[in-house]
């Protein structure tokens, strides 16, 4: 899946050219744009050269490595801002003499400033390169050392503390994004125990969230500005939505499958714990892969943060009569609740929301001012869950 572009705030700058002291709502956005290209992505060197494009103006940055961990052996796996001589350069280089294999070997960040005037041998590679500041973290998964991801600028101006702070946490994302497709990858190349790992990786992605959760929870409770407050309480709305589709309260007798109407129950009682408990019925169990489910629940969560009021749900699986997809299962979903109908352009309006209905190739529409539709393939049938022609 291609990363879709997303546009990072403009530097802030003095009239002489100077970076102005980092906006914490400037940070907020960058996380938030970091965030869904980290959960989007599906190639972990699209993966961050796309995060090094969101925020290369925003922090100065010049260069970029990541060197990948594999066993006992270290690989450059993604780079920016260097030729392709350099690249070349940087992929033959040897990590355990250089400021990354410090920072692997000793498992904390080097923040090394003054590189110009060093004779450092750590620093060499980038000391070519031109650059004077360099910050270099390795890539934590619990134990598990991914790998690091390091930055540098050629202007002698250190890191400010809020921007390693904001590097850190981008970093933390981008481990558990890597871990992410680490296990996917396993499981493309076909390793036995499938079931197993599935379970083992809905079990390490629901601690991961769990964890990411109670961080911005707790930012939340922290944040004095009233504003700053309500974006990090969203933000822990979408990430428990994440977490709900990992939850094996919700999976089915594949567990690759998750029950959509128990799902969809579950992210509604999270955002409405005050309201009436949803309606849902369904002709039968539709039971959808986890990606497309967390896909359907974040749509639900954007739907829900546009409209008032807890709709009525009907799920109904039909079979496509005609055209080149006769034969297929078509899902439709009704939405009913007073001014539901009217928030049917939200494809147009809102990106995530068009994103989402492209992942899932579903089309909204409204029927009236009290009733929206949402149509998508269904492909139960291709997972054995479709009905026997009678």
């Amino acid at each position: 899946m291609k990363v879709p572009p997303i546009s990072s705030p403009s530097p802030v700058r003095s009239p002489t050219g100077d970076m102005i002291a980092a906006d914490p709502w400037r940070h907020l956005a960058l996380v938030t744009a970091a965030t869904e290209r980290l959960m989007m992505a599906d190639d972990p060197a699209v993966m961050l050269e796309s995060l090094f494009a969101l925020i290369r103006d925003e922090l100065d940055l010049d260069v970029f490595f990541h060197f990948r961990r594999d066993g006992d052996a270290t690989r450059l796996a993604a780079s920016g801002g260097l030729t392709g001589e350099e690249r070349q350069a940087a992929a033959l280089l040897k990590i355990e003499g250089s400021a990354c294999g410090q920072a692997m070997c000793e498992r904390r960040a080097l923040h090394l400033t003054g590189i110009q005037q060093s004779g450092e041998a750590r620093t060499g590679f980038v000391r070519s390169l031109g650059i004077e500041v360099y910050l270099c973290m390795p890539m934590l998964h619990g134990d598990d050392l991914l790998g690091t991801l390091g930055f540098g600028r050629r202007a002698a101006r250190p890191f400010a503390e809020e921007e390693r702070r904001l590097l850190s946490l981008l970093c933390h994302y981008a481990s558990l994004a890597q871990h992410r497709l680490r296990i996917e990858e396993a499981m493309r190349h076909g390793l036995e125990a499938q079931a197993r790992l599935l379970a083992e990786l809905n079990h390490r992605v629901r601690n991961a969230l769990q964890v990411a959760i109670g961080l911005v929870s707790h930012e939340a409770r922290q944040a004095a500005d009233p504003d700053t407050r309500r974006a990090l309480l969203r933000a822990t709305e979408r990430l428990q939505v994440l977490a709900s589709a990992h939850r094996p309260l919700y999976a089915t007798a594949d567990p690759g499958l998750v029950d959509l109407s128990a799902l969809f129950g579950d992210v509604i009682a999270q955002l409405r714990a005050d309201g009436p408990e949803a309606r849902i019925v369904a002709d039968r169990q539709i039971a959808l892969p986890i990606e497309r489910a967390v896909a359907a629940a974040l749509l639900l969560d954007a739907m829900m943060a546009r409209a008032e009021g807890v709709p009525d749900i009907a799920l109904t699986v039909t079979e496509e009569s005609g055209g080149e997809e006769a034969g297929n299962e078509i899902l439709r979903i009704s939405f009913d609740a007073a001014g539901w109908g009217r928030i049917a352009d939200l494809v147009e309006r809102d990106r995530l929301v068009a994103r989402l209905c492209h992942q899932l190739r579903a089309t909204m529409a409204s029927e009236d001012d009290g009733c929206l539709i949402l149509v998508m393939p269904h492909d139960g049938g291709e997972h054995g869950h479709r009905q026997p022609r009678q």
